[in-house]
C-alpha cells in the first residue's frame, strides 16, 4: 500500500484487519444471560495482537484513509472512528487494559474528531442506526458503549443535528428499558448530551426535556451507587432550564425532585447516596437565587477554609428565593432524624457536616426569623446538642471541633443579624447561650 493508493488486495486486508477487532455480538441479549469481565478474556487477547498491526497500517496510510475523497477510503474513515471509539469506551466490561493501545486509540481519535465530511458521519450515522435497532440493540454491546464515546467526541462542543437529537432519544429511551444497570446509564448520559448539545429551540419545541425528564426521575428511588446518581441528577437538572413556566411561586418538577431528594436521604441504600442525596437539596434550592453563581463560588472556596466561610454567610443571607420556605420544616427535620450519620468514620462524619453546614446556609439562613421561628428554635435546641456528641464520639478531633465551630457559628450570625432576635426570648435565650458555648475552652483552643 502506498500513501495515496491502495491496491483491491491491500484493500480488504485492512477492512478483515477493522472488522476482525469488533466486538461480537452477544450470543443472548443482554437481559437474558449474565456476563462478567472474564468472558470477553479471548477477546482481549486478539485486541492485544490485532490493534498494533492495525494502528501501524493506519499511520502508514494515513493520508489515503483520512486526506483522501472517495467511498471507499470514506468507509475505511469511518469504521476506524466507529472501532476506536468502542475500544476507548470506558467503563466497560470488555474494556482491553493496555495503556500503550488505549493512549494510541485516544490519540487517533482526537487527531480525526469531530469529523467534518459529510459523507462519513453519514456511514457513521448509517451504522448505528443498524446495531442499535430495537431488539438489535440487545446483543450489540460495543456498539452501544462506543456510541455513547462517539456522541461525546463528535458533538460535546458542536450542536447535534435534528435528525441525530431524534435518533439519539429513541435509543437512549429505548436501552432503559432494560433491567440492567449499565444500559439504563448509559440511555442517561445519551440524554444529558442531547440536553447539552441540541439545539435549545428545537428541544423546547418538541418538549423533549420533557420526555428526558419524566424517563429519568422513574430512577431516583433505585439508585445503585454514587456515579449512577450524579449523572442521573446532572441530568434532571438540565431539564429545568428548558421549562417555560418553571417558577419559584408554583408547585413543579422542581419540588417533585426535593420530595425524593429528601425523602432518600433517609431511605437511600448507603452513606455515600444519601449524601449524594443531600447534596441535591442544597442544589435545587439554589435554582432560583438571583446570586446562584456567586453561591457556586463560595463552594469552590469551600466551607472548610476560616477566611470564606464568612463571606458565604453574606452570599447565602441575601439569596431571596421564595422556594426555600416551603420546604425549611422538612430540611430541618431531615436534619435531625439524620444525625446518627455524624457519628460514623471520621470521614464520612466530616463529609456530612459539611454537606449539612451548606444546606443550612442556602436553604435555612435566609428566611426571617419571624417565619421560621418555632421551627428554628427546636431544631436549634437538639442540633446543638447533637453537635456536641458528635465531637464526643471523635474523640475530640482537631477537624471535627472545627467543622462542628463554624456551624455554630453559622447559628449565631443568623440570630444576631435579626432584629426579631432581640424582640423574642427564645431567640434571645439561644443567642447567648451560643455565645457562651463558642467561648468554651473546646472551641477557643481550635482556633
Amino acid at each position: 500500500m502506498t500513501k495515496m493508493s491502495c491496491s483491491t488486495e491491500h484493500l480488504k486486508y485492512l477492512k478483515d484487519l477493522i472488522s476482525s477487532c469488533f466486538l461480537p455480538a452477544l450470543k443472548e441479549d443482554l437481559d437474558n444471560m449474565p456476563i462478567s469481565s472474564e468472558d470477553f478474556g479471548s477477546y482481549r487477547n486478539v485486541l492485544e495482537i490485532q490493534l498494533p498491526i492495525l494502528y501501524d497500517l493506519l499511520q502508514q496510510n494515513r493520508e489515503w484513509i483520512f486526506g483522501r475523497e472517495g467511498q471507499e477510503s470514506y468507509e475505511v474513515f469511518a469504521n476506524v472512528v466507529i472501532l476506536l471509539s468502542e475500544i476507548n469506551a470506558a467503563p466497560t466490561i470488555y474494556r482491553i487494559s493496555n495503556k500503550n493501545i488505549q493512549r494510541n486509540a485516544y490519540s487517533i481519535l482526537q487527531e480525526h474528531t469531530p469529523i467534518n465530511i459529510s459523507d462519513v458521519e453519514q456511514i457513521v450515522f448509517e451504522y448505528y442506526q443498524n446495531k442499535l435497532k430495537t431488539h438489535v440493540w440487545r446483543k450489540q454491546l460495543g456498539s452501544l458503549h462506543g456510541f455513547v464515546r462517539y456522541l461525546e467526541l463528535q458533538y460535546s462542543s458542536k450542536t447535534l443535528p435534528r435528525r441525530w437529537v431524534n435518533f439519539c432519544l429513541s435509543v437512549g429511551l429505548t436501552v432503559r428499558e432494560s433491567h440492567e444497570p449499565t444500559c439504563k446509564r448509559i440511555g442517561i448520559l445519551i440524554f444529558a448530551l442531547i440536553l447539552k448539545s441540541g439545539n435549545f429551540a428545537y428541544i423546547q419545541e418538541q418538549n423533549i426535556h420533557g420526555v428526558i425528564y419524566d424517563s429519568a426521575i422513574k430512577d431516583l428511588d433505585f439508585m445503585d451507587s454514587v456515579e449512577t446518581a450524579e449523572d442521573v441528577w446532572k441530568c434532571l437538572h438540565k431539564c429545568f432550564n428548558f421549562y417555560k413556566e418553571l417558577s419559584s411561586f408554583n408547585w413543579c418538577q422542581l419540588d417533585d425532585l426535593m420530595e425524593i431528594a429528601i425523602t432518600n436521604v433517609t431511605m437511600a441504600s448507603d452513606s455515600s447516596i444519601s449524601l449524594c442525596y443531600l447534596q441535591q437539596v442544597s442544589k435545587m434550592e439554589e435554582y432560583f437565587a438571583i446570586n446562584q453563581q456567586e453561591m457556586e463560588t463560595c463552594w469552590e472556596a469551600g466551607l472548610n477554609i476560616p477566611s470564606s466561610i464568612e463571606h458565604c454567610r453574606n452570599v447565602c443571607a441575601t439569596n431571596n428565593s421564595f422556594t426555600m420556605f416551603r420546604w425549611a420544616k422538612r430540611i430541618l427535620t431531615m436534619f435531625n432524624v439524620e444525625s446518627y450519620k455524624l457519628m460514623q468514620e471520621k470521614e464520612m462524619s466530616q463529609k456530612f457536616l459539611l454537606e449539612m453546614h451548606k444546606c443550612y446556609l442556602v436553604c435555612i439562613l435566609p428566611i426571617d426569623l419571624q417565619i421560621i421561628g418555632p421551627h428554628l428554635i427546636s431544631f436549634l435546641e437538639k442540633f446543638t446538642s447533637v453537635l456536641m456528641e458528635v465531637i464526643i464520639a471523635h474523640k475530640l478531633d482537631f477537624e471535627i471541633i472545627q467543622t462542628v465551630r463554624t456551624i455554630l457559628e453559622t447559628f449565631k450570625f443568623q440570630l444576631q443579624h435579626s432584629p426579631f432576635t432581640h424582640e423574642n426570648e427564645e431567640f434571645a435565650k439561644l443567642n447567648n447561650a451560643l455565645e457562651k458555648l463558642l467561648n468554651h475552652n473546646i472551641f477557643v483552643q481550635s482556633k
